[in-house]
């Protein structure tokens, strides 16, 4: 494991938790001398390293079936934008996420927590963190010989990279997230209506449901990718290859430097598109008319399109996210460079954004810090500006909902009335916007 020494890895946190990382020189799987893709089961239960796609790389380490009828289902949860499910590893249970965008793939990524040391990690080498920004890099540690288990199936000879723990509350709850643990051994499925997960052996999958198969390819650098056609509010119709993210929790990210001049609309409002390691990544908020996905039509998709000054990497031209895909029960079958795509019950339900006017900062204290009151707005007609603090959202103290994921959707309910308790000159003043869509 000594190959992996001081390898340069980058991520990038993005709204919703997304941790993401690409490595740039050569894969850990690659340096640890993983298995040829095409090795064979051990038996039916237990499985080495399946066969892949050339793209996709060899599948890391083994796995073993724990179910008597070899089925592997579990339940998951939506957490802050992400699918969030437990596990245990050396007798303590973990929560993780899974992710699919640029990220070390054969790797499981923990993001550092007290837990940490008590999960058994054999540490061989270092890897630095980077992500948004131009602040320093993160150092990180690896360590092979990794043993997590699910409910039904435990994997095994895995590879982990190690945040720090840095004494600070853990911005996701969650002590990590898998890749290629899961997408390279199985045919995974996501079910929303159900909340469920599933997890099928290649070779004995085949589809059962109503949807669509829709082709997925390689994009380069761990992204993956499928065909979709963008009706931009320019009245250009485009068709491009978009990436995918799961750990994107919004619905798109648009950059406005690919060939296709991927502009924000004009009313776009400028915002916030997350936070990295090393930062912030701004630009604007706008809409997409539609966006077609085979067969199916999304209309009026909420957009962040980063600006075009920023100098960090991006998920290409265009990047899909869960707040997008988990409008489908989805099946990812990376092997055979597919997955299928089902309409559920959120299907047709509108896409919304902040409809208050208010760009929200972080809590400082006991206080919302307003990072900027858009001219026009419900936010402005009532008089708030950027010298204000929130200290309560309906009569709730906003310590207790600093989460964006938790405050957003009180903002986002056209025609309801919000009450909002200010800080103003050391004194309280309470106000009522009335939302309404401000894009």
């Amino acid at each position: 494991m000594t190959g992996v020494t001081q390898q340069l890895l980058r991520c990038f946190f993005r709204a919703g938790g997304n941790l993401t990382l690409t490595i740039p020189v050569i894969t850990l799987g690659a340096i640890l001398g993983v298995s040829p893709r095409g090795a064979a089961h051990d038996s039916a239960d237990t499985c080495a390293v399946t066969t892949a796609d050339p793209d996709l790389g060899p599948a890391p380490g083994s796995y073993r079936i724990l179910t008597e009828d070899s089925v592997i289902s579990f339940p998951f949860e939506l957490f802050r934008g992400d699918v969030k499910f437990d596990g245990e590893m050396n007798g303590y249970p973990v929560r993780m996420l899974i992710d699919n965008g640029i990220m070390p793939w054969d790797e499981i990524l923990f993001f550092g927590s007290p837990l940490d040391d008590s999960l058994g990690f054999n540490f061989e080498g270092t890897a630095d963190i980077g992500g948004g920004g131009e602040g320093k890099m993160v150092p990180a540690r690896t360590a092979s010989g990794v043993t997590i288990r699910f409910p039904g199936v435990e994997f095994t000879d895995q590879t982990a990279i190690v945040m720090p723990y840095r004494g600070v509350p853990n911005p996701w709850i969650v002590e990590g997230q898998v890749c290629g643990t899961f997408f390279k051994h199985f045919v995974v499925e996501f079910n929303f209506d159900k909340m469920m997960l599933t997890l099928s052996p290649q070779e004995k999958f085949q589809y059962q449901g109503e949807g669509q198969e829709i082709p997925i390819k390689h994009m380069g650098n761990g992204l993956w990718g499928f065909p979709a056609t963008l009706e931009l509010a320019d009245g250009r119709t485009v068709s491009l290859d978009v990436s995918m993210d799961l750990g994107y929790g919004d619905q798109f990210e648009i950059t406005a430097k690919g060939e296709h001049l991927l502009a924000p609309p004009p009313n776009a409002l400028p915002g916030s598109l997350g936070f990295g390691v090393q930062g912030e990544t701004l630009g604007h908020i706008g809409r997409i008319k539609s966006v077609q996905i085979g067969s199916y039509r999304l209309d009026s998709v909420v957009a962040g399109f980063i600006d075009p000054e920023y100098t960090g990497s991006t998920f290409g031209e265009a990047m899909v996210g869960l707040g997008l895909l988990s409008h489908f029960n989805f099946t990812y079958d990376y092997p055979h460079n597919r997955m299928f795509i089902e309409p559920n019950h959120l299907f047709g339900e509108p896409f919304e954004y902040d409809m208050s006017g208010l760009w929200l900062g972080r809590l400082e204290g006991e206080s919302l810090v307003i990072r900027q009151v858009h001219p026009g707005t419900p936010a402005a007609e009532v008089g708030i500006t950027v010298e204000d603090r929130i200290v309560r959202i309906n009569g709730r103290p906003v310590r207790e909902i600093s989460d964006p994921w938790v405050y957003g959707p009180l903002l986002r309910r056209a025609g309801e009335t919000v009450k909002l308790v200010l800080l103003r000159d050391g004194r309280e003043v309470e106000v009522s916007i009335m939302l309404r869509r401000l894009i």
